[in-house]
């Protein structure tokens, strides 16, 4: 009887490419989700495991398919056989768009920013901006 206990508990999983490596993930993963799992890191700012997903940031953005769409990695779901690519120069381009849309319009008057260096903001923007 245990093994039908361990066939209950067991999630429905699909076989998704990260950057040209074969992973097999839980069904229910976000993409973002499946890339933390499978070791690569896709930045995000709006995301948090205890709050609603909003997707607001962009900042997560992939690229899928052989045509290489954008995707909000934070609010789409896997599908069986997605082909996923987090390092590909388009998806550090659409990111770093992003990242020159939020220093848009960041304040000028910021105090964090004043301080000498110790701001978030620009730290992420030398990871992810141009």
């Amino acid at each position: 009887m245990k093994t039908s206990s361990t066939l209950a508990d067991m999630k429905p999983q699909v076989t998704v490419f990260i950057n040209n490596e074969k992973h097999v993930v839980d069904r229910d993963q976000t993409i973002w989700q499946a890339c933390e799992s499978a070791g690569f890191r896709v930045p995000r700012f709006c995301f948090h495991e205890k709050l609603a997903v909003s997707g607001n940031c962009r900042m997560c953005l992939v690229q899928t398919g052989p045509r290489g769409f954008p995707t909000v990695s934070c609010t789409s779901k896997v599908m069986e056989g997605m082909e996923i690519y987090t390092e590909s120069k388009k998806s550090h381009v659409m990111r770093g768009h992003v990242m020159e849309y939020i220093l848009a319009n960041h304040p000028l008057d910021c105090p964090i920013c004043d301080q000498g260096g110790e701001c978030d903001l620009q730290d992420q923007s030398r990871l992810y901006g141009f």
